[in-house]
């Protein structure tokens, strides 16, 4: 090897150790869950995001850089985008700085820095090894932009922060949004959920209580696909309405619903409250129902 490439090299990895020192300043130990231990980051002084799937609905614990432990109450949680929000009365250091989402690249140096329960700090580093379009999770959580980070992240990383080369912030790490792979929550996302739980402590969302299923319609109905109503929730908007299980949903407010996908989409945190048209297929035959959108029901670790 010549010398200027153990140089370059020396650098490099200094480079890289002084950028994991400078981001585990930010980042605290979370114990708030029986076996599941996770991390967390600071976003401004005394608030600290972290997984949702790590926590119980009371009882939390923050261990600090220096190894002290400390109470952190729970000011808010969405389990559809597994963001928490935490509050701890030592105030903590500058937050990150953010990486916008549109310029995470495929490629880009991706590295992942969590806290144990004794304080010590745990880094990888990898590549962003994908990036796509919003998604939205199993439970109708809203993710602004696919991220995927190949790299190993081990016990106690959800939660952690996703940064590049010079510590700004890319996302949250997490494996409570797949069943296959550990995914990132963009910064992007993280800020839109965290002023929502900040205010409400919660995410609204639209809510029209039924249970449905993805159903193939005849060239007669036209074609295509809608969800077929498999169950009502007494007392729901959808009970309200007159909507009764059989009935074949095919739009909802003038956009057309040919999944569940689709219909959890219709039912963003704007709908609820607004009066709305349905199109429902009905014993073969088509007409609409007009409903009031609800807000769907969430509990202390929904």
């Amino acid at each position: 090897m010549s010398t200027t490439l153990g140089g370059a090299l020396a650098a490099l990895s200094n480079d890289i150790a002084t950028t994991i020192e400078a981001v585990a300043a930010n980042v605290v130990a979370v114990e708030g869950r029986d076996r599941i231990g996770s991390s967390g980051f600071f976003l401004a002084p005394q608030t600290i995001v972290t997984a949702d799937h790590a926590l119980e609905s009371d009882g939390v614990e923050v261990v600090f850089a220096d190894g002290r432990t400390e109470p952190g109450r729970i000011v808010g949680r969405d389990a559809a985008t597994d963001i928490a929000l935490l509050t701890v009365a030592s105030p903590g250091p500058p937050p990150l700085a953010a990486f916008g989402s549109p310029d995470v690249r495929v490629g880009a140096i991706a590295i992942a820095v969590a806290r144990d329960d004794d304080g010590d700090v745990s880094a990888t580093m990898g590549v962003v090894g994908s990036v796509g379009a919003p998604w939205r999770t199993w439970r109708g959580g809203e993710i602004d932009r696919f991220v995927r980070a190949d790299l190993s992240l081990y016990p106690r990383f959800s939660g952690s922060p996703l940064v590049d080369a010079a510590g700004r912030l890319i996302g949250m790490n997490t494996w409570g949004l797949s069943r296959r792979q550990a995914v990132v929550v963009p910064a992007a996302t993280i800020a839109r959920v965290v002023d929502a739980l900040g205010t409400r402590g919660h995410i609204a969302r639209g809510y029209l209580g039924v249970a449905m299923q993805r159903i193939d319609l005849p060239q007669a109905l036209g074609g295509g696909s809608g969800v077929i109503v498999l169950g009502v929730a007494a007392g729901g908007p959808a009970e309200a309405a007159g909507l009764i299980v059989g009935d074949i949903i095919t739009a909802l407010a003038g956009r057309r619903i040919g999944d569940s996908d689709d219909l959890q989409a219709a039912l963003d945190g704007g709908s609820v409250g607004s009066p709305v048209v349905i199109g429902v297929v009905r014993g073969g035959q088509p007409l609409e129902v007009n409903v009031t959108i609800g807000e769907r029901p969430h509990s202390d670790d929904d």
